[in-house]
């Protein structure tokens, strides 16, 4: 036997779906949804805006690394010219204190008071063998005092030439830091209209899908939930997903690395973190850190590489999605996987 609802229940149902759905199709000339074609012009426009930007950024991210290398290896020659200087300093007090005792003995006059002062041959020998070591060990003092003295002006050498590339990278980041910020300047607007009208698209078509969902429960419920990411393969790969996960929502910002915001590589590399596996500030040197992966092998918390050059990173979290920081004016999101312009999938180590 077929159970009838309620002819009073199932029409509240259907006129609550059908508001619903007035609402989304009927709006103000100031909601008037872009057609189609003008929303593929806004995404590509956008896209060719991100390319141009993180370009930049990823090169900026690149210099700052070689940079921080720099200096880090300038610290340890500075810790050897150190460690040398205070060695030659101790060999150069030895070599002076034997000198001023051979030179006022004087090998003669040494020689002489030893054999005239002594009790035994066995003394004068001694006394003797004393004085002849003296002299040997100031030659090897002054040997060994020329030897860091070589090392030391090759580590001079190195660090003057260190201290120069060092310049030329903080030179550089000068002037590409004045290069996004001249495009932020000139794009911002740009970005913002763009942004504003793929959200209302978005907006518009989400509450449609309310619309829609409520008009079908009016005939029985439905289950729409959102696709959850798919497993990871590891406990590594697990940890990567889910701290880039936990940080949608979180503001795009050129350079960031967390944990306030991000930029696209500073994403992947934060989360992966999480998992136990260090990497560079820069989709580059991301790509080319990370094992290949073919595209029918994709799992969660591998790396998804786009652009030539590549100049943006997403991690893929299954079902065919990925979490990204995607441009200047947007957030870190979840999205799909589907660009035209991937370039490859890489495998970080766990």
């Amino acid at each position: 036997m077929i159970a009838r609802r309620r002819p009073g229940a199932v029409s509240a149902r259907v006129a609550v779906a059908t508001v619903l759905c007035i609402s989304v199709l009927v709006a103000g000339p100031s909601a008037a949804a872009p057609s189609q074609a003008e929303l593929d012009a806004a995404e590509a426009r956008l896209m060719e805006i991100e390319r141009e930007f993180e370009l930049v950024v990823e090169e900026y991210n690149l210099v700052n690394e070689r940079l921080e290398r720099i200096q880090h290896d300038m610290v340890s020659t500075q810790l050897v010219v150190r460690q040398i200087s205070r060695r030659m300093e101790t060999k150069e007090s030895a070599a002076v204190a034997l000198a001023v005792e051979l030179y006022k003995a004087g090998p003669t006059g040494a020689a002489v008071e030893a054999v005239l002062s002594s009790e035994t041959i066995a003394e004068i020998e001694t006394r003797v063998e004393y004085l002849e070591s003296s002299n040997d060990a100031q030659a090897e003092v002054f040997e060994l005092l020329a030897v860091d003295r070589v090392q030391l002006d090759e580590h001079l050498a190195v660090l003057e030439e260190q201290k120069a590339k060092a310049l030329l990278a903080e030179a550089r980041l000068s002037e590409l830091r004045r290069d996004v910020e001249l495009k932020l300047d000139t794009q911002e607007a740009e970005i913002a209209e763009l942004n504003a009208a793929l959200e209302r698209a978005r907006a518009r078509e989400a509450a449609a899908a309310a619309a829609r969902q409520a008009a079908a429960q009016a005939f029985g419920p439905i289950d729409i939930g959102p696709i959850k990411p798919a497993p990871a393969p590891n406990a590594g790969a697990q940890a990567a997903v889910d701290a880039a996960l936990s940080q949608v929502g979180k503001p795009y910002q050129w350079g960031g690395s967390g944990p306030d915001s991000y930029d696209c590589s500073g994403l992947t590399m934060w989360a992966w973190a999480h998992g136990g596996v260090s990497l560079p500030h820069n989709s580059g040197q991301q790509y080319a850190s990370t094992r290949r992966v073919a595209q029918s092998d994709w799992e969660p918390g591998d790396l998804l590489f786009f652009g030539n050059p590549i100049h943006h990173v997403g991690m893929y979290i299954g079902n065919g999605q990925m979490v990204e920081a995607p441009y200047t004016g947007s957030h870190v999101r979840v999205t799909s996987t589907s660009r035209s312009d991937y370039v490859g999938a890489g495998r970080p180590g766990v």
